[in-house]
């Protein structure tokens, strides 16, 4: 029942994540900030046509929209002197469904930079803003994560403060693959397919285990750009393999080699999460790669092992009082679920 509901609602990949680029000249500073155009698209309604893809012309339409958005999207002073623009926000579409705000700021010489985003404000509570400034010879300077109760950081330009600076965004990277993980339904409902007929603990142990394996290898070689799957092909497998758990928990009765299959579609799985980072902007004017994906990586094996540790005993419980019905109920609510996923990311 309960997964039947929340087809009422659920929309997988939302994980609401920007990035924030600061580059320091010798008399200017430029600011890219990224963010997915869906997280815009409730209040400026871009994609007017509703077909999940932002065209050239909806883009040109809703520039000027945009453009007031960029140019009040930041608040940066300088030694306590608020920063101006010197042009126009530049707007481009990157190329993972994402928006790119270029802006450029005078700026002279400083000892502190206050940053505050202020589209934060603008956009779904429980978004995250990732912020890395660098110097104008590509020293990062600072690194943190933002968000609606922390809008602001404060970063030294001239030495770092004793403490080391703004907080690093490693912690916040870790937090925002167990937010991702914690709201990924498809991602969640294909864990508690494979786990759903029960077996014994070491059983358990090796789908979770070659499901970690599979993902964490293509999560890598995605970030780095050595494979690329469009959202387009990866997001209606994913679905895909919710059903095809569900009808083979229905049809089979051993399964003892069930981790190849996990390790089958865990490399799929590993391209969706991968996307995630992608639209960060992780890998982008130079920024590192190998931290942002380790620590991202580890956030969704934390919550992927906590939420096994839920599941595992209460379905154990309840095969026991429902032994001939449990797998078989499940799995049918398996099977609308994964086709709801399916129809709305085939036929949006």
């Amino acid at each position: 029942m309960f997964l039947l509901l929340s087809c009422a609602f659920v929309r997988a990949h939302q994980p609401g994540l920007s990035t924030l680029f600061i580059d320091l000249g010798s008399n200017r500073l430029t600011a890219q900030l990224i963010l997915a155009w869906a997280e815009l698209d409730g209040t400026n309604a871009l994609d007017t046509n509703r077909d999940r893809e932002l065209s050239a012309n909806e883009l040109t339409a809703a520039r000027p929209r945009l453009r007031r958005l960029g140019e009040s999207a930041l608040t940066l002073e300088s030694d306590g002197r608020m920063l101006a623009l010197t042009a126009p926000p530049d707007i481009q579409v990157d190329e993972t469904n994402g928006l790119r705000f270029q802006l450029t700021f005078e700026l002279p010489p400083t000892q502190v930079l206050l940053v505050t985003s202020e589209i934060i404000q603008e956009l779904n509570p429980g978004h995250s803003q990732i912020v890395m400034v660098h110097d104008a010879a590509g020293v990062k300077l600072g690194e943190t994560v933002l968000d609606r109760d922390k809008p602001t950081v404060e970063i030294p330009l001239l030495a770092k403060a004793a403490d080391g600076g703004p907080p690093s965004a490693t912690w916040g990277f870790l937090r925002l693959g167990l937010k991702h993980i914690l709201e990924g339904w498809d991602h969640l409902a294909f864990l508690f397919g494979l786990l759903l007929v029960g077996g014994k603990l070491r059983d358990a142990v090796k789908i979770i285990t070659s499901f970690t394996v599979a993902h964490s290898l293509t999560l890598a070689l995605a970030t780095f750009n050595w494979i690329r799957i469009p959202p387009s092909v990866v997001e209606p497998i994913i679905a895909a393999s919710i059903i095809y758990v569900g009808v083979e928990n229905i049809l089979r009765t051993d399964f003892r080699n069930r981790w190849l299959l996990t390790f089958a579609f865990g490399l799929i799985h590993g391209c969706g999460f991968a996307s995630i980072l992608r639209e960060l902007g992780v890998g982008a004017n130079g920024s590192s790669v190998l931290t942002p994906l380790v620590w991202f990586n580890l956030g969704v094996e934390a919550g992927q092992l906590a939420i096994a540790a839920l599941m595992l005993p209460v379905i154990w419980q309840l095969k026991k009082f429902f032994p001939n019905r449990w797998v078989p109920v499940m799995s049918v609510a398996l099977i609308i679920l994964g086709s709801y996923f399916l129809v709305q990311r085939v036929w949006p």
